[in-house]
This record gives structure tokens, C-alpha cells and sequence, in this order.
């Protein structure tokens, strides 16, 4: 064969070599196991759940003292009530009902204008200690301090505002309301006289005597 024949069959053979040649690499690229740089498959990233959130804690129950129910207790409760301020603030309700009571008119035609400044005072003082534990007791205070506010305000407002002379309405007014004032003495005097009857509990000396 002469060169030129030579030249001719190899370069199909070249041709087929480098084509042998292409297909390996590119195989190698492609199969991960053979160190081929293939891309990891992403992953789906996780959604975080978030719990829910906790419920508050509700506040406690605020304590309360049980009410006394047994004899004894009752007792108990009403020396409490006594030691504690309830002995001063009946006291002084009753001198300044005493008090003003020194002042009312003795004449249904007689304008006497009564200082109720002091009752009052002694009234708001007695409403602080309304709550007394002995319920018979506690009725007897709650009407005292009642009928003796409304009468005195009743009276005070009969009292003429610009003459010296009651109309016939303003002195059957200012009869009404000292008939509810006596009451609310005789409610007083019923409080006072339980809590030594029953309670063996009592103000020395007496506060209905004068001074």
C-alpha cells in the first residue's frame, strides 16, 4: 500500500477513537459514583410550627371570712366588732343624739333651729361599722342610724328660710320628722340594750346619762 492509502484508514480510525473517547468522559461526568459532579437534590425546608400559646393563669379566689353561725362564734364576732371601734362609734352616736334631741322645741309653735352638725358626723362614723355580726343586733343598729338621719334632715327642712313663722305644712313636717327621730332612739337604745343583755357587753359610764 502506498502513503497516500496509509493516510486514508487512519483517520477513520482517529475518528472513531476520539469518538470512543467523548462518550467516556461524558458518561464519567453524569453517574454521581464515579466522582462526576453532579448536583445534590435541594431539599424542602421544614415549616416550623409554632404551639400555641398558653392560656393565663386565672387570678385566685380573693379569701373571705366565713360568717359565723354557731352561738359561740356569733359571740366572738360582736366582741371583735365592740373592741375594734364599734363601742366608740355607738357611744358617740348616742351622746350626739342625746344632744340634739336636748334641743328640740318644746312648743309646736316654737322655732328652734337644732345643731345636727355633730350627729351627723357621729352618723357617718356609725355607717363604717354597719356590718355588726349579730344579726338581731345588727337590725336594731341599721334602723338607729337610718330613722335618725332621715328625721333630723326632715326637721332641719321644715325650718323656715326667711320669716320666723312655720306654715301649717312646714310644722306638721318638722312633727314628722321628730316622730322618726324618736324612733331611731328607741332603735338605738334597743342595740345598745342586746349587746348587754346578750353579750354581756357595755359602754361605763352609761352615755344616755348627762354630763
Amino acid at each position: 500500500m502506498n502513503r497516500s492509502g496509509r493516510v486514508r484508514v487512519l483517520v477513520p480510525l482517529l475518528t472513531a477513537v476520539t469518538a470512543l473517547l467523548l462518550g467516556a468522559c461524558s458518561g464519567a461526568d453524569s453517574d454521581p459514583a464515579k466522582g462526576g459532579a453532579a448536583q445534590p437534590t435541594a431539599q424542602p425546608t421544614p415549616t416550623a410550627t409554632s404551639s400555641p400559646s398558653p392560656s393565663p393563669t386565672p387570678p385566685p379566689s380573693p379569701t373571705t371570712s366565713p360568717t359565723p353561725t354557731t352561738a359561740a362564734e356569733i359571740a366572738e364576732a360582736v366582741n371583735h366588732w365592740y373592741v375594734y371601734g364599734g363601742e366608740t362609734a355607738m357611744v358617740s352616736l348616742i351622746k350626739e343624739a342625746v344632744k340634739a334631741q336636748a334641743g328640740r322645741p318644746r312648743s309646736e309653735l316654737q322655732i328652734v333651729i337644732v345643731d345636727f352638725g355633730g350627729l351627723m358626723e357621729a352618723l357617718s362614723t356609725a355607717r363604717v361599722f354597719h356590718s355588726l355580726p349579730d344579726p338581731k343586733t345588727r337590725t336594731a343598729w341599721a334602723a338607729a342610724i337610718e330613722h335618725l338621719d332621715e328625721g333630723a334632715r326632715e326637721v332641719l327642712d321644715s325650718v323656715p328660710k326667711d320669716r320666723m313663722i312655720q306654715s301649717p305644712r312646714e310644722t306638721a313636717q318638722a312633727l314628722h320628722g321628730w316622730h322618726t327621730y324618736d324612733k331611731g332612739i328607741k332603735s338605738l337604745k334597743a342595740a345598745q340594750a342586746r349587746l348587754d343583755r346578750t353579750f354581756g357587753l357595755k359602754p361605763s359610764p352609761d352615755p344616755w346619762e348627762a354630763d
